[in-house]
């Protein structure tokens, strides 16, 4: 295996900070830049590297003498006068092997370069593979476009058409290439540069290149802000984090209603408008380190709506127009396919049962092997039910956001594991809120045992689920075995309901399937219902648990505190969620109105809430050993 090393530049932008030094050896975390490089070529396997001097040549063969060549196959080559990046390459043609990486001198890149070489050797079709990535400056990049097979079809030079729409498909001067495809330019005389003259020159004589996208860490490091950069990065251990050999984080975000308006089935660009602040979320999670992907249903395609082509645009402007606002997504998996046919124009060959199409798994499958990623430090965030049922049988933790559907779709009676307005809110949440509110779940239920039951109780939208949910999480985290039981399933529907909010919760029944539920001797499987909340009916038999006497229960709910004395002994653990009352209405009548009920009827329905299950509700507070403040993540033993 060998490399080459481009180090021939002056580095005359960083004058200030090399003097007469070549800009290969600008010092990054204490070692020469060139270091970093040779160390991670020869961690994945690189024997032989060949390195390109000019300017101060003197110098960087001294200093790999030093370093008595890192113990491989280093020579260095003087490549004369300057005749850009591939020309530099051509003249020295006879000295590479078949198939060599070609790495820029003032780039600091830490990447999974095995990975990269077992891609370009997968295609052996390829002339070429060209790196990329997302960026957040793709307004001022050389992209490039490829087909759904990942084969370049065009490099974009900056500057750009500001009326056409790119993919944020970054160039970043890290190639693996065939010798034998360089042959036809080897005699070339005027200078050539890989990414402006000789790829571009290739794809038109009808050489294939290929594209390796991948948000592994690669900056040029060639001007004092962007050195600063990277030595910030380096500090900081972001850049060994990005490395695909380490375990990635994640958030999977749906499209329609999650991050753009869902205006039914977009099927052109016109049509796709940015949700207010899905671009500063996903900054967020870029800046969080988060690999940020979407993953999306477009049966569009299927339907004959739209063409793939067609598509490709829609996400070229989701990619632009976040690119303005300083945000990029690091890959975009749909689904095409449709099962059901009966559509005037549909494409036949997609009219199938597939393992990509939301909720099966497929999506999230190809992105976790093609990242690395980690499901324990990820999550799935979208607006529907099969959101979040993709995350429930994805192994991944659920937001769903209060846009687009909203979740009362109802397609899957499943609920999830957090609730919060919108994308914005959720990456707040999952940046600002959730690593308090894990600490605090954790030091509540430090003495919880297996086979014990935690009941959460409180108003009506007070963070009772917020709690339970982290309560979960901390317990799975610790290798329990643990299953949430949310009584807002066991609510009866609108014509079978008695007074109160304990008629409303079919209180019998509820104590029955506790007591079933808290008994168990062996492992069982139980039938839970389910409430949809837009038709106010109630869905027996909606979807199976499976408990053994190791399980622990969280039992959440209004009345969870009031059924407490199901469990005997010190089984029970008990928490009381609290809230500002201004702020729980505030949170009522946003629910009520998005069920679509006008301000009067939500308004009545708050009014008598208040009267007939608000006093039940806090008389049940004498019942719990914790009160839980969550607005503030404050925690208060209550009084006995």
């Amino acid at each position: 295996m060998q490399a080459v090393v481009l180090a021939g530049g002056r580095g005359t932008r960083l004058r200030s900070r090399i003097s007469d030094l070549p800009k290969s050896l600008v010092n990054v975390g204490g070692r020469p830049l060139l270091e970093h490089q040779i160390v991670l070529a020869k961690q994945h396997g690189i024997e032989r590297i060949l390195i390109l001097v000019n300017h101060a040549a003197e110098r960087i063969v001294e200093f790999c003498n030093q370093r008595e060549n890192w113990g491989i196959d280093i020579l260095c080559v003087n490549d004369g006068a300057p005749r850009g990046t591939a020309g530099a390459v051509l003249s020295v043609l006879d000295l590479l092997d078949d198939d060599f990486l070609t790495i820029y001198g003032d780039t600091m890149l830490d990447i999974d370069l095995t990975r990269f070489k077992c891609f370009h050797e997968k295609h052996k079709a390829a002339a070429a593979t060209v790196f990329t990535h997302p960026n957040d400056h793709p307004h001022d990049s050389d992209l490039i476009e490829t087909s759904e097979d990942g084969m370049v079809t065009a490099f974009y030079p900056y500057p750009h058409d500001p009326g056409c729409y790119y993919p944020n498909k970054v160039s970043a001067a890290l190639y693996y290439i065939r010798r034998q495809a360089l042959s036809p330019w080897r005699a070339a005389v005027t200078p050539l540069d890989f990414g402006k003259d000789l790829f571009p020159e290739m794809l038109r004589a009808g050489l294939k290149i290929r594209s390796y996208n991948s948000p592994e860490y690669i900056k040029d490091a060639g001007t004092p802000a962007r050195l600063d950069k990277v030595c910030d990065d380096f500090e900081s251990g972001c850049i060994a984090r990005a490395s695909l050999t380490s375990p990635q984080k994640a958030v999977f975000l749906d499209r329609d209603g999650c991050i753009n308006v869902d205006y039914g089935h977009i099927d052109r660009p016109e049509r796709f408008e940015l949700i207010e602040g899905a671009a500063a979320a996903i900054a967020c999670f870029n800046r969080a380190e988060y690999r940020t992907i979407v993953v999306t249903n477009q049966p569009v395609v299927a339907r004959g709506n739209c063409s793939v082509r067609d598509l490709r645009m829609i996400h070229n402007k989701m990619e632009t127009e976040l690119g303005r606002c300083g945000a990029f997504v690091d890959a975009i998996y749909f689904c095409p396919h449709h099962p059901d046919r009966g559509f005037v124009g549909e494409v036949e060959e997609l009219k199938i049962r597939c393992e990509c199409r939301k909720p099966s798994t497929g999506l999230i499958n190809e992105a976790v092997e093609a990242f690395n990623i980690d499901r324990s430090q990820s999550w799935v965030i979208g607006d529907s039910s099969t959101d979040v049922a993709l995350a429930k049988r994805s192994g991944i933790r659920s937001i769903l956001v209060e846009t687009g559907a909203g979740g009362l779709d109802s397609k899957y009676h499943v609920m999830p594991d957090y609730t919060v307005s919108d994308l914005f809110e959720a990456a707040k949440f999952i940046h600002a809120v959730h690593p308090p509110l894990i600490k605090s779940a954790s030091d509540l239920i430090s003495h919880v045992k297996p086979g014990d039951v935690c009941f959460v109780g409180g108003l009506s939208r007070s963070g009772k689920s917020f709690l339970s949910s982290a309560i979960a999480e901390v317990l799975r985290g610790r290798g329990f075995e643990t299953q949430i039981v949310a009584l807002d399933r066991l609510i009866r529907s609108v014509a079978d309901r008695e007074p109160t909010v304990m008629g409303r919760c079919n209180v019998d029944e509820i104590r029955k399937v506790l007591s079933r539920l808290v008994g168990v001797r062996s492992r069982e499987t139980y039938e839970l219902p389910f409430y949809e909340k837009l038709s106010r009916i109630s869905h027996p038999r909606s979807e199976r648990i499976t408990i053994s006497p190791e399980t622990v229960l969280v039992v959440e709910g209004t009345v969870a505190l009031s059924l407490s004395d199901v469990v005997l002994g010190g089984r029970a653990h008990t928490f009381f969620v609290d809230i500002d009352e201004e702020v729980r209405r505030s949170r009522v009548m946003r629910e009520y109105l998005r069920r679509r009920m006008d301000w009067g009827t939500a308004a009545s329905i708050y009014g008598s809430r208040q009267e007939d299950e608000t006093p039940i509700v806090l008389a049940s507070r004498a019942r719990a050993k914790h009160c839980v403040r969550l607005r503030a993540i404050e925690l208060t033993e209550a009084v006995q």
